[in-house]
């Protein structure tokens, strides 16, 4: 369980492309002190966008059966969407890998809680702080330092925040965090009040049924798990039961009832997945995007 591997920093827009070039041609310049020249950063920064790759998933650390470097590598997925977008342009990638962090109890524990755990949707920095805190002690975890603590809260708000009113800011500063793009989370700057956003989504079909296949061994998964269990869809995109509905239908309609399928058994509604490996619901999704 890992705070505050971030540096304080939030995913800066052209990060996760930056490490996952250096990651894939020259891992050891990566991993080296020299890290942060060859990817134009700060010191800190660089340590940043190591974690980065770690938290969603693009990195990994290789078989330690295998031997060999015991540095991070790239993953299967870092390497698909370094095919599919290695640009991250695409909103589909982004919802990627925000279901990959907020599964991430090791590497971002407070965004893994913050999604699966916290079930305030309109609150102050420092209720989300004090109730992170009081899960960390119930649950009987080495605490961190109350900075450590603010900083990880501090770092994980301003990943997904939206300001409200709108702040303009100066491009090339490209501080704001592309996750905010998803509209998860607003902040009311003038109350200093945080809303989450459980409305409906436009959530890519093959993401979706990525996240469920992600999150359950079986194919056959029960809506009010789809919607409540740790790790589900309507935790990681902030979704009510008839938002997520209403997403499962919409996902049936574009896939096909052979790909994904809505049935009732025994007064519950159950999202009948095609049973294929998680990853290759995301082949799929950039090979039909590059057909469109």
């Amino acid at each position: 369980m890992r705070f505050g591997g971030h540096e304080t920093f939030a995913i800066r827009e052209g990060w996760l492309h930056k490490g996952l070039a250096l990651l894939k041609d020259h891992p050891d310049r990566l991993y080296s002190e020299d890290a942060s020249d060859w990817l134009g950063v700060g010191r800190n920064m660089a340590k940043s966008i190591r974690h980065w790759l770690l938290a969603t998933e693009l990195a990994c650390y290789p078989d330690e059966r295998k031997g060999g470097d015991r540095n991070p590598q790239i993953s299967e997925l870092g390497r698909i969407i370094w095919k599919g977008d290695k640009y991250f342009i695409d909103p589909g990638t982004l919802w990627i890998l925000h279901s990959n962090l907020v599964r991430s109890k090791e590497q971002a524990y407070s965004w893994y809680w913050f999604f699966n755990g916290f079930s305030v949707d309109r609150f102050e920095k420092s209720l989300c702080l004090d109730a992170l805190r009081r899960v960390l002690r119930l649950d009987k975890q080495k605490m961190p330092t109350d900075m450590t603590l603010d900083r990880d809260v501090t770092c994980l708000l301003a990943t997904y925040a939206r300001p409200i009113p709108f702040q303009p800011r100066d491009p090339e500063e490209a501080q704001e965090c592309p996750f905010a793009e998803l509209g998860l989370l607003t902040h009311h700057t003038t109350s200093g009040y945080y809303e989450l956003n459980r409305r409906g989504k436009d959530i890519p079909p093959h993401v979706f049924a990525y996240v469920l296949a992600t999150g359950f061994d079986a194919t056959d998964v029960p809506l009010t798990e789809a919607t409540h269990a740790d790790g589900s869809a309507g935790r990681i995109f902030a979704l009510t039961a008839e938002a997520l509905m209403e997403l499962a239908v919409a996902c049936e309609h574009k896939l096909g009832t052979s790909a994904l399928r809505i049935s009732g058994l025994a007064g519950e509604r159950i999202i009948n997945l095609d049973r294929r490996p998680r990853l290759q619901w995301l082949v799929d999704y950039y090979a039909a995007r590059t057909d469109n």
